[in-house]
């Protein structure tokens, strides 16, 4: 998936990315009405407010009971209400931190299957240009580490971020109140030097990690590339150069984990340096204190106690920051992927396409259509009425394919207009549109499932005994029939257990289930032998007399029965006619004829 840049240019910056993928987070969480979620939201902060108190009570406990051993007169005396209180204290925090994971382990779990459907869904309703240019495995990757790091972003904001923040607020505020403006200030100035050189080793930390994540990536699209197309592969015995490949973007891998890992060590080393140098002043300046009496051995404890306190928050939140960033990294392409254009949203009216099951009229109205600045159909004319078949042909390149996508709504004409039913294709909502439209294409598109499954595909409710009746006519029953799992045979990855030919047929067998009023071939003949081309397109024309039909081949013995041929070349209708007709004026359809050999001649 050749993912765009991060931000595009012209777009406006309204907030961070961190913010603004936290607030997307939140916002998942709220608009759905459930009600586990708002009560567990609402419970995680109650035991997270109750277990900061609890972790702000103990030092001071501490504290009150070092203060009670250190007088002489009370050493008999055994404080069991300070001792009960630290003890409850200890325990409490525990049972509250305990409960704020069971709490919320329902809603973290739930918003990382929320973000990753809304990514999927999205995902589907994507133009074909998105499809076309893909990288499949990239697009996994983004999808699950973008749906983790949603998670990660509202999970960190409640469990380091609120709670390092109230801690340190509340220990700075105590230690002004009992111990005075000059540790206090000095710990400030402590935390702030703390925090410049945190977010520095941050920075450098996410470079290595989104040099990493690009390296993981690629090694990702290479190895799922590779075995997508193993027969390629093998065919043309390039197994050392794939491997080569995915050598090299492992290494490239490595080398970006290996940085990651150097810059994370300098940075804890660095970090606790300047902790050790803030101790060593804070405890230089209560020594001094100590030896002239200014405080007392409980106020010393008290120092030490809120230290270990205040340095786990500051810790938590450079922790935090590197985690939160990132999982901003991780999120990256995910928001990249939700913020492309999906295809225009028309409204639907309920089962449109379904109202009428008679064939479809199509209509080609001085069509042109470019790619890339590349001319391929030129002011192209041509009609197809209710029941019509008509047929494509031409060299390779001339346009044919393109025609069919035009008729998909997989592409926009430059100009011109297409007319479905004498409604402009555009003004089609496109869930209507593949209502209306049945395709075969040449590459025929199996799922790793049965293929009952498949066949069904095209009416998911149907009944097995018309899933069987589909494949009768289609050629394939006796063939599935044989099979020792019959219909509940897996088909394997892009149904590659099966032949070109049997993976052909389940797919016409999957449209002749559908039913569809605008029949689109696509070579939907181009792997089956002679013979049982012959008995299919038979059945065909029986069972999409309801349909209109638009044929695309090169091999002509299939469309001799069109109502009408056309021959392309160069994005133009050259011929137009029936079989006999054409043959009769001896000009390009002539010529292709001619030069086919054999029974298809």
């Amino acid at each position: 998936m050749n993912l765009p840049p991060s931000r595009p240019v012209g777009r406006p910056l309204a907030l961070p990315l961190a913010l603004s993928s936290l607030l997307r987070a939140w916002r998942l969480v709220l608009s759905h009405d459930i009600l586990f979620f708002r009560i567990g939201m609402g419970l995680t902060l109650a035991l997270l407010v109750a277990e900061r108190l609890c972790i702000l009570g103990t030092p001071y406990m501490f504290s009150r009971l070092v203060a009670h051993y250190a007088t002489a007169d009370l050493r008999v005396v055994v404080p069991a209400g300070l001792i009960l209180s630290y003890g409850g204290l200890i325990f409490f925090r525990s049972v509250f931190s305990a409960l704020q994971e069971l709490v919320y382990q329902p809603v973290g779990q739930r918003l990382q299957a929320l973000t990753a459907q809304a990514a999927f869904r999205h995902l589907l309703d994507l133009p074909y240009r998105f499809h076309r240019d893909r990288q499949t495995g990239a697009l996994t990757r983004a999808i699950e580490r973008g749906s983790e790091a949603a998670d990660t972003l509202l999970r960190l904001a409640l469990f380091n971020i609120l709670p390092a923040i109230l801690d340190t607020g509340l220990t700075v505020a105590v230690v002004f109140q009992f111990l005075g403006g000059r540790y206090a200030c000095v710990i400030l100035v402590a935390l702030l030097s703390y925090i410049i050189l945190a977010q520095w080793f941050v920075r450098q930390r996410v470079r290595a990690r989104r040099q990493r994540n690009e390296a993981n990536g690629k090694a990702q699209h290479f190895l799922l590339d590779s075995l997508l197309n193993f027969e390629a592969v093998r065919h043309f015995a390039n197994e050392p150069h794939e491997y080569a490949r995915y050598e090299q973007a492992r290494r490239e891998q490595e080398k970006a984990s290996l940085r990651m890992t150097f810059v994370a060590g300098l940075s804890s080393v660095s970090q606790n340096a300047m902790i050790a140098l803030a101790t060593l002043a804070i405890f230089f300046m209560a020594g001094r204190d100590l030896a002239t009496g200014r405080l007392d051995v409980a106020a010393f404890v008290l120092i030490g106690t809120y230290l270990r306190t205040l340095y786990q928050a500051i810790i938590s939140l450079n922790l935090v920051y590197a985690g939160w960033r990132n999982a901003c990294v991780d999120l990256e392409h995910l928001t990249d992927l939700m913020d492309e254009a999906p295809r225009p949203a028309l409204p639907v009216p309920e089962r449109e396409g379904e109202a009428t099951m008679e064939p479809a009229s199509l209509a080609f109205q001085n069509v042109s259509f470019d790619y890339d600045g590349r001319e391929i159909l030129h002011a192209l004319s041509f009609r197809a009425g209710p029941g019509e078949t008509i047929a494509l042909v031409g060299p390779t390149g001339a346009g044919k394919s393109t025609i069919a996508r035009l008729i998909l709504g997989a592409y926009a004409p430059a100009s011109g207009q297409i007319l479905l039913d004498g409604r402009d294709l555009a003004s089609i909502p496109p869930v209507a549109l593949h209502r209306m439209i049945g395709v075969v294409p040449q590459d025929t598109q199996l799922f790793n499932d049965t293929i009952g499954y498949n066949i069904a595909y095209g009416q998911l409710d149907a009944t097995q005994a018309e899933i069987e009746e589909a494949a009768r006519l289609a050629q394939i029953h006796d063939f599935i029939e044989g099979l020792e799992n019959g219909y509940e045979t897996l088909v394997g990855e892009r149904g590659l257990k099966l032949s070109g030919g049997e993976r052909q047929r389940i797919a016409l067998a999957r449209i002749i289930l559908r039913k569809p009023r605008l029949l689109l071939l696509d070579e939907a003949t181009s792997a089956l032998d002679t013979g049982t081309e012959l008995r299919l397109m038979d059945a065909l024309r029986r069972v999409t007399s309801r349909q209109t039909t638009i044929a695309i081949a090169h091999r002509l013995s299939t469309i001799r029965h069109a109502t009408r041929i056309l021959v392309i070349e160069a994005g133009r209708i050259v011929e137009g006619g029936t079989h006999e007709s054409l043959m009769a004026r001896q000009g390009a359809y002539f010529d292709m004829v001619s030069n086919q050999s054999g029974p298809e001649a």
